[in-house]
């Protein structure tokens, strides 16, 4: 994993602000962007990721404006698809209405996962419900994973996020781009050593964008 010190707020707010205007043309209706949402920067990582694909399928942990935007990217590409994984209930309704609304259903997909207790947790939490995402994963080559859910800001949570690369590791397709969100957080540093220790694949951290982005390697596991 490569690291570096964390980028000043003024930087970042730069970056932020220059990525707004790059985004401008994918806007379209109002969204409600909250401080839970992917910062801009790190969201147009993403989509420069995804523009470059042919075909990308891309799965996210974590539903909510980013859905939205990668939705009308894929839309305006007219290829690839989106499976956005949401535990809350209420709040996949809405991600869901939104796109049936800009009838974006074509090319993305709420999963509703409730968290669960699993053995595949660092610290005995919860997870998404595992046959779920299986059923729902099956039969893809997942060319985008962007990890930003379940919530890791509550107390005991911290590692909430660590599953993931377990979880989707057997559907990551030899060259994916893995994206880990809220990386100014000792939890997801932490995850992102576990990560790096456990599966034959490097991190770079980019604090001024809020993630971590690694390339997925052509063998599975480290030796």
């Amino acid at each position: 994993m490569t690291t570096s010190d964390d980028a000043p707020t003024a930087r970042s707010s730069l970056d932020d602000a220059a990525a707004w205007q790059a985004l401008s043309p994918l806007l379209g209706p109002f969204l409600p962007w909250s401080s839970g949402a992917m910062r801009p920067t790190g969201l147009l990582t993403v989509l420069n990721d995804v523009w470059f694909r042919r075909s990308p399928n891309i799965v996210e942990l974590g539903s909510g404006v980013s859905t939205v935007i990668l939705a009308r990217l894929l839309h305006e590409l007219g290829a690839g698809q989106l499976l956005a994984v949401e535990h809350d209930q209420q709040w996949a309704d809405r991600v869901e209405k939104q796109l049936g609304q800009e009838r974006l259903n074509d090319v993305a997909r709420v999963v509703r996962a409730p968290l669960r207790p699993s053995v595949h947790t660092w610290d005995s939490g919860e997870w998404y419900d595992e046959p779920v995402l299986l059923t729902a994963v099956e039969g893809t080559a997942v060319d985008v994973l962007v990890v930003d859910g379940p919530p890791a800001w509550r107390p005991g949570s911290a590692h909430a996020r660590f599953p993931a690369l377990d979880m989707f590791a057997p559907f990551l397709a030899p060259g994916a781009t893995v994206v880990l969100d809220d990386v100014e957080r000792d939890g997801e540093r932490d995850v992102l050593q576990r990560w790096s220790l456990e599966h034959a694949i490097r991190f770079d951290m980019r604090p001024e964008a809020g993630i971590a982005v690694g390339t997925w390697p052509a063998r599975t596991r480290a030796s």
